[in-house]
């Protein structure tokens, strides 16, 4: 949503609370149209949950008082997984091949003069370890002695059981060049210029917002295992039909961007069809319409709404255009506003475990 939050716009780019939430962003730019169903307060529309839900307490709950808080081990974390795409393993090139290392090559093999199928990496190489990678007996100990750069042909023959008709008992010539051999691990320390690709001025700034995440998320999570308390006996059609159309317009996307039908990519997927999918999901979809029903009811009964000019000191403001004014204030009131309320009106208790989710 927020550009303070790029790094974690799966999480804060969908309301979705469980099984919706992990299909991502990938809607963005598309026709779908996230407010629909939703009135002016981010409400469902024509539905007042205070009177279908029957909430347990929700003021005076004890909270865990390392929930405001984001311990070391979540920032690191994290931290980890931004600095991982810019962690490297070490490309050594000056030096003979020896038993156990690991190398990066390409190759190309051939019977009788003709290429065979599965025999050649295209020249995107491919990695393999002496004595650990298991390839046609003797291929690999011939790349020994070797170094990076050379080109040379490797000869093996394939065992009369090998499995392949084609290959059983034939002698194969496979061209062999050696791009690299893999050397100690590089691991990416936060950068400045790292922080900048994610939209932040500094890695400190990236960092603070890494906290701010880390405390949101747990509120959020303590909000949602509160309000999974709540009872509500019928769950309107409409809710469960929001929920539902909001996740297969994801995958109608998704579908799309591989050139398959929604079907075709749900058969992927394990089910028949996009209805199987449906059914095999019905008890999340319920489960999901209680969680916003009850944090709706709560919204209702303490008068609390979201006004254009919460929208715009949260940082909100572009994205109403995409997502609609009722989506945007449905999912503040959902994942910020009302987590936090519940922490305002809470008590702090050290060392409680509040069954924060992972």
């Amino acid at each position: 949503m927020k550009a303070a939050n790029k790094i974690t716009a799966a999480a804060l780019a969908l309301l979705l609370a469980a099984s919706v939430t992990a299909c991502g962003n990938s809607n963005a730019g598309s026709v779908y149209n996230y407010s629909n169903g939703l009135d002016e307060n981010g409400f469902f529309e024509g539905i007042k949950a205070s009177d279908i839900v029957t909430l347990p307490e929700y003021k005076g709950v004890d909270i865990d008082s390392g929930i405001p808080v984001a311990s070391d081990e979540e920032v690191e974390k994290e931290i980890s997984g931004i600095t991982s795409s810019y962690s490297y393993y070490e490309q050594i090139k000056d030096r003979a091949v020896e038993d156990g290392d690991t190398l990066n090559i390409d190759y190309v093999g051939k019977i009788d003069g003709v290429q065979f199928d599965g025999a050649n990496t295209g020249g995107l190489g491919t990695e393999v370890t002496i004595g650990v990678t298991e390839y046609v007996e003797g291929f690999l100990e011939q790349l020994i002695g070797h170094t990076p750069g050379e080109t040379f042909s490797v000869t093996v023959t394939y065992p009369e059981d090998y499995g392949r008709e084609d290959l059983n008992g034939k002698e194969a010539v496979f061209d062999v060049t050696i791009n690299y051999i893999r050397g100690e691990y590089i691991e990416a320390e936060l950068t400045d210029e790292m922080a900048a690709d994610y939209g932040f001025e500094s890695a400190e700034a990236l960092i603070e917002d890494i906290k701010e995440w880390r405390v949101n998320m747990d509120k959020f999570y303590f909000f949602t295992d509160l309000l999974a308390e709540a009872v509500c006996e019928e769950v309107p059609q409409s809710v469960v039909d929001y929920l539902i159309n909001y996740e297969m317009s994801y995958y109608e996307t998704e579908a799309a961007n591989y050139g398959y039908t929604l079907d075709e990519y749900m058969s992927l997927m394990g089910y028949d069809s996009k209805d199987a999918y449906i059914e095999a999901g019905k008890e999340t979809y319920i489960a999901d319409a209680k969680l916003y029903l009850a944090a709706q009811a709560i919204a209702e009964i303490e008068g609390i709404t979201v006004i254009d000019a919460d929208i715009e000191a949260a940082g909100y403001t572009e994205q109403v255009e995409q997502y609609g004014k009722p989506y945007i204030k449905q999912f503040m009131l959902y994942q910020e506003i009302l987590p936090q309320f519940i922490i305002d009106n809470g008590n702090l208790v050290d060392g409680l475990d509040a069954s924060v989710a992972e």
